[in-house]
């Protein structure tokens, strides 16, 4: 949903005659969470909104999936106009709203190319030079608050004679829409979505700031899942001191606020008390009486909580005595994490899938990525042909099907694969289980190596949906097993699926193959569209590690042994899916009885750093010595020269060991690595598979090349046959592709140096 979507905030200033001694309860009855702005003494200060919060919007309430915005005609009186350009930067776009402190517009950043939002101060704001003095001070103090949980402020600048504050530009539902339509939030809900303003808030508070004002009304829910606090707007700096000014809203401010005495981290830690309480009420806050009931509570002299398995918690961070609650908002979260409660069949379930990529059904342990994949769905609706790149190991595949694909917008129609070495036959084999009910189509997909009959094929798709989406995963595998003229075919036909069927078309490949698609004229749209995804860092990867047991009711055994786990991996490339395989064993030797993730069985796998080799290792143990050259010659046919994973069908694969009569016990080998998770199988439906065979393996992940010592041995003593090895594949393929033509054959120099090669080389050759 647009942030014009959102509901207004009800919120209604209050007048006050005398400055209270603490907040009665009855101060709050009058209305819908009221805002209070007064001085508490003869000075008052008067404050701009740096944010723009959710009550200056729109009244309209469209859904999530139909994203709207106000009229586009200006009225009488307002500062900008839909498509005026503003300093050759930003083009308007519409009205967001107008509130006490002047107009939101969305716009457009013609230098970021991004959406942003504008505020257009009222002029008597920056009437003189002090006031505009004060307000660039208190601009360079919101700058400073950088977190996916807080919205940014970029920047004060004069434009066309007039002060305007860019922010970032959210698409978001408040929470209090969603609590007031959902009613109570399940503990596990309501704990990742406080954890994540909770985030937000600590970024405010590291940044030297309170915040003053949080409520459900100033936090906003993303398709994505991002939880981002709003509202800057009288968050002030704690070094300046807090004295003269009550700003806020009575429900939420504690008693030091209400008195206009000097605020701290822990007045907001009070306002994210009563939030929680509001998100949790058994009675639900559907209706206002019941927000009430909560509100009154909370400020007795006693306070009363909802009575909850959080009860204690809450208690403590509304406590009347400032001394008495939590020191920060992270402290906060750390507390709620401990009430873990176990769900139902957490036996059986596998939060952390290890080295393999996260799937769209384990997308509710995904978490970290909120931010990017709102980026990537924003990038996604303009351009046709777009890169996303990565190192090896940063999650791209689990981006893509358990972070990007399970938000997509309704009228949205995905398809993801992979080139392998058959690219045509991959993306027509996609095709297919979306076609099953058009006969034609299927016949043509027999011809798919055609580019005009791919295009109509995937016409025929894409006219099915509002909008199609093709995924190419694992995109460096095109250049990696394919010769030279295909990756040139199949690049082209990219291009012509993205311009002529009108197909967004997103490549994710390792960012050290990208230069691979220079080589391809056709590509070259995806060096204007490219998305960077980095490893995630700091509360992100924490909220990667700590989230998905919690989410089954476990957690860790203390924060000291989260931190270990987090520094052990701390500026290293590739060590994501370490962690990942850590985390997953830690799952496994987890303490049922205690739901615990424990230091012992943490120390017991080795660490993040040892645990995939002390499995690896434990796993040939378990093979046994005589059997390691097979396991060798497995893993040589499972990795291309240039260091990246091969699939290679069963068959295949085992048929290496047919000429020794070695082919059983290989296949005793083949399931032992399989069922230890060091090789990942899986089955082409049969009316899709190959002639080779139905059953295709791989190595479970890339890391493993890099973070098993015994493998990348191997690597560098096979290095020297591992490229001719790989032309002699890609030559055979194409050789049985086209009939076995005879100029296709090696001969001359070509077929000296292979018998050459084939002298010094000791490992075998697939059929």
């Amino acid at each position: 949903m647009d942030l014009a979507q959102v509901a207004p905030s009800v919120a209604a200033d209050l007048e006050a005659t005398e400055k209270p001694t603490r907040l009665a309860p009855e101060a709050i009855a009058g209305g819908d969470a009221p805002t209070l702005d007064m001085p508490a003494g003869p000075a008052s200060t008067n404050e701009a909104t740096l944010g723009y919060t959710p009550a200056e919007l729109s009244s309209e309430q469209p859904t999530l999936d139909s994203p709207t915005e106000l009229a586009s005609d200006a009225p009488a009186g307002e500062t900008l106009s839909p498509g005026e350009i503003l300093g050759d930067r930003y083009r308007v776009r519409s009205r967001l709203g107008k509130g006490g402190m002047g107009e939101v517009w969305r716009a457009f950043d013609l230098k970021l190319r991004v959406d942003v939002a504008l505020k257009s101060l009222r002029s008597e704001l920056t009437a003189d030079e002090r006031a505009l003095e004060a307000l660039r001070s208190e601009v360079r103090l919101a700058r400073e608050v950088v977190s996916p949980n807080a919205c940014r402020v970029y920047d004060l600048e004069e434009l066309e004679g007039q002060e305007l504050v860019s922010m970032e530009y959210i698409d978001g539902t408040t929470l209090l829409d969603v609590i007031q339509s959902r009613g109570p939030l399940e503990l596990s809900e309501a704990r990742e979505i406080a954890s994540q303003f909770l985030a937000g808030l600590e970024a405010v508070h590291e940044a030297g700031l309170v915040h003053r004002d949080m409520k459900p009304e100033n936090v906003l829910l993303t398709r994505a899942g991002r939880v981002v606090v709003m509202d800057f707007g009288i968050a002030k700096s704690v070094a300046e001191g807090q004295g003269g000014l009550i700003a806020g809203t009575p429900a939420y401010m504690p008693p030091e606020q209400s008195m206009g005495q000097e605020l701290d981290a822990r007045a907001d830690v009070f306002a994210a008390g009563v939030m929680l309480a509001e998100m949790t009420a058994p009675s639900g806050v559907s209706e206002f009486k019941n927000r009430q009931t909560i509100w009154k509570g909370i400020h007795q002299e006693a306070p009363e909580v909802p009575d909850t398995p959080w009860s204690g918690i809450l208690t403590k961070a509304v406590s009347p005595n400032r001394e008495d609650r939590y020191a920060g908002a992270s402290v906060l979260a750390r507390a709620l994490e401990e009430i873990a409660l176990r769900v139902e069949g957490a036996e059986e379930l596998h939060p952390y899938p290890g080295l393999s990529a996260f799937t769209s059904d384990e997308a509710k342990y995904f978490f970290g990525r909120e931010l990017e994949i709102e980026s990537m769905w924003k990038k996604l609706r303009r351009p046709h042909l777009l890169g996303l790149i990565g190192p090896s190991g940063a999650g791209k595949s689990s981006f893509v099907r358990a972070g990007l694909l399970p938000v997509m917008p309704e009228g949205w129609r995905a398809i993801v694969t992979a080139p392998g070495n058959r690219p045509f036959q991959a993306l027509a084999q996609s095709l297919a289980g979306e076609l099953s009910d058009d006969s034609e189509a299927l016949q043509q997909l027999l011809e798919f190596e055609d580019d005009a009959v791919a295009v109509e094929v995937a016409t025929k798709w894409r006219q099915r949906h509002e909008q199609g989406l093709i995924v190419l995963d694992q995109f460096e595998e095109l250049f990696t097993q394919n010769p030279t003229e295909v990756q040139e075919q199949f690049s082209e036909l990219l291009a012509r699926l993205a311009l002529d069927a009108d197909i967004h078309v997103l490549l994710s490949m390792r960012d050290d193959f990208l230069f691979h698609c220079s080589d391809q004229p056709a590509l070259a749209p995806v060096f204007s569209e490219l998305t960077p995804l980095r490893a995630p860092t700091g509360a992100a990867l924490r909220r990667a590690v700590v989230q998905p047991a919690l989410k089954c009711g476990y957690r860790f055994e203390d924060e000291a042994l989260v931190e270990e786990i987090l520094s052990e991996v701390e500026g290293e490339r590739g060590a994501l899916p370490m962690l990942a395989f850590a985390c997953s064993r830690l799952w496994e030797k987890r303490d049922r009885d205690q739901g615990l993730l424990t230091r012992e069985a943490y120390e017991a796998i080795g660490g993040v750093a040892g645990s995939l080799a002390h499995h690896a290792e434990a796993t040939l143990e378990r093979i046994g010595n005589d059997q390691i050259p097979v396991v060798r010659e497995l893993f040589r046919n499972l990795v291309t020269s240039q260091g990246t994973r091969a699939s290679r069908s069963r068959a295949e694969l085992l048929s290496v060991f047919a000429d020794r009569g070695s082919d059983e016990g290989a296949e005793e080998v083949l399931d032992t690595l399989i069922d230890a998770r060091l090789l990942t199988s899986y089955d082409v439906p049969p009316a899709e598979a190959e002639e080779s065979g139905q059953t295709r393996v791989e190595i479970v992940h890339e890391s493993l090349l890099s973070n098993w010592p015994r493998l990348v041995k191997w690597r560098t003593q096979d290095a020297e046959g591992a490229q001719l090895r790989d032309e002699l594949r890609q030559a055979a393929e194409l050789w049985q592709k086209r009939d076995r033509p005879e100029d296709l054959l090696w001969t001359g120099t070509s077929f000296k140096e292979y018998e050459l090669w084939r002298e010094r080389y000791s490992g075998g050759l697939s059929a």
